[in-house]
């Protein structure tokens, strides 16, 4: 059953430190978020400014997908010209055996990409150190402020009422 549209925040972490984080907007459905807009990103603080797009492949051919585990991320985000990118998909048999996911970010010039399975450099990128098996990609979702606004009611009610019955 697919959820209501919902904001989510990442990250991705290479083995040298390097953060890439961001945000976007999507519905989510079981290990999947699809229909992603809203999208930003940074790389080490280093904000992409401008309209973001995004595809499932560096063609734009498909839709752009997120997965919570990050291993059926299927997503290209980048700037107008290409000078700023995020890539997470699936990038094996050229880095990796099927179902590995290929991580790569440049943000205005600087960057590099890696396979987070064998830790081999993409063409054209230096890899700064091997990833191995651990996951490096976190997503969550951002709570709305009507959810908060609700919690904060509920509580000032229970509250109200515990106060109530305190006096009687």
């Amino acid at each position: 059953m697919a959820q209501a549209v919902n904001n989510y925040t990442f990250s991705y972490t290479w083995s040298n430190g390097d953060v890439i984080t961001g945000g976007f907007s999507g519905n989510a459905s079981g290990n999947l978020i699809n229909d992603l807009t809203h999208i930003s990103f940074s790389l080490n603080g280093v904000v992409v400014t401008g309209p973001i797009g995004s595809s499932g492949d560096e063609y734009g051919f498909s839709p752009a997908i997120a997965s919570f585990d990050g291993q059926q991320n299927k997503l290209v985000f980048y700037n107008s010209d290409f000078s700023s990118f995020f890539i997470s998909q699936d990038a094996g048999p050229v880095y990796g055996p099927p179902g590995t996911n290929f991580f790569g970010v440049k943000v205005q010039g600087v960057g590099d990409a890696c396979d987070n399975y064998t830790g081999d450099a993409g063409p054209g990128f230096v890899c700064k150190g091997a990833i191995g098996s651990v996951m490096r990609w976190t997503v969550s979702a951002v709570p709305e402020p009507s959810t908060a606004t609700m919690l904060l009611g509920g509580l000032a009610g229970l509250g109200a009422l515990a106060r109530r019955r305190a006096r009687s």
